[in-house]
């Protein structure tokens, strides 16, 4: 045997033993992700985002349009018109984070992080859809028949986003804001802390709807055909619209109250009321803290 043989055969073997010791880190990274989570993947000591589950949700009936029913406490609703028959939803487990509390039993111990579960039902046409760990936040993007009716709500660390919908929309947020892109139908949208923003193809006849905030703006653009008496009011703020508004006076909304040390109350709502396209059903636009935009559509 030659020195350029022998070299080789050493080269040879140290390959061997570090594709082994590679093979051996990887089985103890996978056995320690396996532990941490089903779902959550460990790279090195560091806890990536969990991975997303895909759920594929068939309908009772798909003739009939669906209703997507989504409660949440912690995290952001993202719904899709498509021309599919069933409801595909993508739930998304966001990082989770540690507690605030002191834990001085776990000193010297390793966190394992913990992702939220979901659960999905379905009965004549109703989807359900919700959290099974309400105080760990969750993202669901959900893609639907275009023609659904939807009830989503959130409250905390969430976006609502709607887009190509047509149908009843019942939309609630309380720190978060709605945007609603290309929808149609009829809607009521609400939040406490963010905007409200929509634009509507189409809106059904006669069937009022409500836009309102507390603190954010309400941007809301209706087709150009639309006929309706708008209600909106702003109390820190301004209201602007590029439709041919027919003002009238707002009548006074009186509150009799008459306490036990005689005391009587008056209020007047100093709401903008206006029609137009010759009226129709009332629009509420409404928020405290910002400003109110009635848009035309194209």
């Amino acid at each position: 045997m030659t020195i350029a043989d022998l070299r080789l055969r050493i080269a040879d073997r140290r390959l061997i033993a570090a594709l082994l010791i590679g093979v051996g880190s990887l089985s103890i990274g996978c056995t320690a992700g396996a532990l941490a989570s089903s779902s959550t993947r460990v790279v090195q000591g560091v806890v990536s985002q969990p991975d997303a589950d895909r759920e594929t949700v068939p309908l009772s009936d798909p003739s009939r349009p669906a209703m997507i029913d989504v409660s949440l406490v912690q995290g952001s609703i993202t719904v899709r018109g498509t021309n599919r028959k069933d409801v595909l939803v993508v739930a998304r487990p966001d990082t989770d984070r540690p507690s605030r509390r002191d834990n001085p039993d776990a000193s010297g111990l390793r966190r394992i992080p913990q992702a939220a579960g979901f659960r999905i039902s379905e009965a004549d046409n109703r989807v359900r859809i919700g959290s099974e760990s309400p105080n760990r936040a969750i993202t669901f993007e959900i893609e639907a028949p275009a023609r659904s009716n939807l009830k989503l709500s959130t409250v905390n660390g969430g976006e609502i986003l709607v887009e190509n919908i047509e149908g009843d929309l019942e939309i609630g947020n309380t720190n978060g804001g709605i945007t609603m892109n290309n929808v149609g139908g009829a809607v009521t949208a609400n939040t406490t802390n963010g905007s409200v923003r929509a634009t509507m193809t189409r809106v059904t006849a006669e069937r009022t709807m409500a836009f309102t905030s507390h603190n954010g703006t309400v941007d809301v653009t209706l087709p150009p055909t639309t006929r309706a008496n708008l209600r909106m009011r702003s109390d820190n703020g301004d209201v602007y619209s590029d439709f041919e508004v027919q003002l009238a006076a707002a009548a006074p909304v009186v509150q009799e109250t008459r306490s036990g040390n005689g005391r009587y109350r008056i209020s007047r709502n100093r709401s903008i009321v206006g029609a137009i396209n010759g009226g129709g059903p009332e629009f509420e636009l409404r928020t405290f803290n910002s400003n109110v935009y009635v848009r035309r559509g194209k």
